[in-house]
């Protein structure tokens, strides 16, 4: 059976805690931070050719047999 542990116990525990986060996380990585390519916004015709493409993967399977 498990106990509480004391208030001074839970001190003591807390202490190693505290030491534990008292030093400095190293310098992260430099490539963590590069930031990817920046987009601009879509062409009409790229508009109307991805909308093309959304409205053919939400036609129901049995519209895509019977068109071909």
């Amino acid at each position: 059976m498990s106990r509480t542990p004391t208030n001074e116990e839970g001190c003591q525990q807390q202490d190693a805690r505290d030491r534990a986060l008292a030093y400095p996380e190293p310098a992260p990585h430099p490539n963590w931070h590069q930031h990817g390519p920046t987009y601009g916004p879509l062409s009409p015709t790229q508009q109307r050719h991805n909308q093309e493409l959304l409205l053919r993967a939400l036609r129901p399977h049995d519209a895509l047999t019977k068109a071909s």
